[in-house]
């Protein structure tokens, strides 16, 4: 069995500020949805049979009820609860956290098995109440602490070098493998992905079977590619693509073990580092000695971003200000879909209620496009800063549909009026029309996948739930989903600087500082084919000269 990430490192995690006990569940228990309640034991085989079958038939029977359009969480401590409700179309949940002073204690201790019922109102008008157990995580520990807070430079740069050493104990046994494997695979991925186009079906299963003898979700980064886009050619070969892509995103992911993934991640490549240290260096310039500031974050990145803010408000000299941030998520399938944004909440709060900043917190689960001004409950008074990190691209935009989404959030930014517009994206483009859109997917995810093989150890469990769970949905969605049901679609930093124009943005210069706080990130140790640069107002990122983020500022025109 493997061992975590911080072991492999060889680094001890320094203390927490307070002493929490562990976030992970024992082993080999999970958070599910369990359609039985807890006395009701099974007392013969034929009724967990027929529980199992009941659960299928509540499943299936909530694809068609109503989808819901948006959630707005608001949190107050003396009311925190996680009880799950069904909520149809513009049900509003609020839960409303006042002053600082009224903040009540958080459970942070291990997660706890619970039983809560939900109430479905399946035929017409008829509620059935159905008992659930589900795992209920705990919000912080000091997994969360090590990984979230800033602890100098020093630390940072122990765990990167730590990762390298190990890596070239490894490096030179399979360079010339990978080499020579990639020609192979390349060339039988794109004579399949013709061959799916016209459908081809004797072909490209033939094509498929050559593909997946030579791939493997636990070999090389280009065999793991393969093995990825083989299932994503023969969704679409077979017309199972959106169902595929479903089944992927609604796995359940414990969000410890996504804190993992994104610490291994960040030790392996500066891509996030830079990018928050870009978004949070420009927002504490901006601030000042401003008394209320309001951050309206778009896309969450499951909240990893505030925490070393939060941090560095608590040591502002006068006191920090008061913190108000409105996290904006998309829903998320099944019985909850504002989870993420009322665990973020929660998490938050737990943050600035232990370094004493004024905090208040509304999470919006929703399309963006969904959002109105007044959903977000802007102040005069408040420093207003919209940020949005590399989540932009999962906004429809005009291929899609008519009525571009990914301009009506623009229009709703600029109507906002806010002093800083800060923007990170995901620097790529793919066609319309599969045969290149399979080629342009295939060359952006080689890079991904380069950057793994090259920097992190193949057997490393972190790595695997990053390709495999976070990594593979979207290049599923990529190449076997179309129309309303293809999400992904990034484009390139100089179409954005187009687009923000047009919608009445003006683009901000690089600050200087900022740019060299940024690039002085590289200097931790992380391999010398990385690179930060300037392109006139954009700051540049990706690695052996090929670009992958691209991040800006921006404020609406006058």
């Amino acid at each position: 069995m493997e061992k975590p990430f911080y072991d492999v490192l060889g680094v001890k995690y320094p203390p927490s500020p307070k002493n929490q006990s562990s976030l992970i569940p024992p082993k080999g228990e999970e958070r599910t949805f369990n359609f039985i309640s807890e006395d009701q034991a099974p007392k013969y085989v034929d009724e967990n049979i027929l529980a199992s079958e009941f659960q299928k038939g509540v499943e299936e029977g909530m694809k068609f009820l109503p989808r819901i359009h948006k959630l707005t969480v608001d949190l107050q401590a003396s009311r925190l609860s996680s009880e799950l409700e069904h909520v149809t179309d513009r049900t509003v949940k609020e839960l409303r956290l006042e002053e600082e002073e009224d903040f009540g204690s958080i459970n942070r201790s291990k997660g706890k098995k619970n039983s809560r019922s939900v109430d479905l109102d399946v035929l017409g008008g008829v509620k059935y109440k159905i008992p659930m157990i589900y795992y209920e995580e705990a919000i912080r520990d000091d997994i969360f602490d090590n990984v979230l807070l800033n602890h100098g430079e020093n630390h940072e740069i122990q765990e990167v070098s730590g990762l390298r050493e190990i890596m070239l104990s490894e490096a030179n046994s399979f360079n010339k493998e990978i080499q020579n494997e990639q020609i192979d695979l390349n060339t039988l991925l794109i004579n399949c992905s013709d061959a799916v186009s016209i459908n081809n079906r004797q072909l490209a299963d033939e094509l498929l079977k050559q593909i997946r003898n030579l791939s493997s979700r636990t070999g090389s980064g280009t065999q793991r590619l393969a093995s990825i886009l083989a299932d994503g050619l023969e969704a679409r070969l077979v017309g199972s693509g959106s169902e595929l892509y479903r089944r992927l995103v609604t796995k359940r992911i414990n969000t410890a073990d996504v804190l993992k993934a994104y610490h291994l991640f960040i030790t392996a490549s500066p891509f996030y580092r830079v990018s928050f240290c870009f978004a949070n260096t420009n927002i504490l310039k901006l601030i000042g000695n401003a008394s209320k500031v309001h951050i309206v974050d778009l896309g969450s990145n499951f909240g990893f971003q505030w925490p070393p803010l939060i941090q560095s408000l608590a040591s502002r000299q006068g006191g920090p200000p008061k913190l108000r941030i409105t996290g904006v998520d998309f829903p998320q399938r099944g019985f909850h879909p504002s989870k993420r944004v009322e665990e973020i909440g929660k998490r938050l709060e737990d943050y600035a209620r232990s370094f004493n900043v004024p905090f208040q917190y509304q999470g919006i689960a929703s399309q963006w496009e969904s959002i109105c001004i007044e959903d977000i409950n802007i102040i005069d008074d408040e420093v207003l800063i919209i940020n949005s990190i590399c989540q932009f691209r999962r906004v429809r935009d005009e291929t899609s549909t008519t009525n571009s989404p990914r301009n009506r959030v623009l229009q709703l930014i600029r109507q906002m009026k806010p002093q800083l517009f800060i923007q990170g994206i995901f620097n790529a483009t793919f066609s319309s029309f599969f045969n290149m859109r399979f080629k342009q997917v295939l060359s952006c995810y080689s890079m991904s996948f380069d950057v793994f093989d090259s920097l992190i150890p193949r057997e490393n469990e972190q790595r695997q739930l990053i390709e495999n769970d976070l990594l593979a949905p979207v290049i599923i969605n990529l190449i076997a989903c179309e129309g309303s049901d293809w999400l992904e679609r990034p484009e390139t930093y100089k179409k954005w600087q187009l687009r923000n124009a047009r919608a009445g943005f003006e683009q901000l210069q690089l600050d200087p500082v900022v740019v060299n706080e940024c690039q002085k990130k590289l200097r931790y140790g992380y391999d010398k084919r990385f690179f930060v640069e300037e392109d006139g107002k954009w700051l540049l990122q990706g690695w052996k000269g090929r670009i992958r983020y691209a991040l800006s500022t921006w404020k609406p025109t006058a």
